[in-house]
């Protein structure tokens, strides 16, 4: 069964343009949903390239898998750590570990905590 996953950030995508790096993630409110781009290093892109690419379920065709940032997060040595992430297919989900730059789960930690919209709306973008 689905958790509640209202107000964690859901990671859609990371992409490149020219030498820049972002992340893409969407939120949750009652009643409203809104996408938001933002800036990451070239491995808080890797790791949330990453992210898009675990699959701890059987494939099926034409199940999709969805990615929600889970506010638990290890240090490793260095710049690194282990964050956790809940993948969800139809109607199951698993909770995942990956290691990723500090920045980008800094950005998804301020995603996670946010509590006004106007505070992220310079990075709002079209849904």
């Amino acid at each position: 069964m689905r958790d509640n996953h209202e107000g964690p950030p859901e990671i859609l995508d990371a992409f490149q343009e020219g030498e820049h790096y972002f992340g893409l993630v969407q939120l949750e409110r009652p009643g409203e949903r809104r996408r938001f781009r933002f800036g990451v290093s070239r491995d808080g892109y890797m790791a949330l390239k990453r992210v898009s690419q675990l699959r701890p379920f059987d494939q099926m065709p034409g199940q999709q898998c969805r990615y929600f940032f889970v506010p638990t997060v290890r240090r490793l040595e260095g710049d690194r750590v282990m964050m956790t992430v809940r993948v969800e297919q139809g109607r199951d989900g698993k909770q995942v570990e990956t290691e990723a730059a500090r920045d980008v789960v800094g950005n998804l930690i301020w995603f996670y905590e946010l509590d006004d919209w106007s505070k992220a709306e310079h990075l709002v973008v079209a849904a």
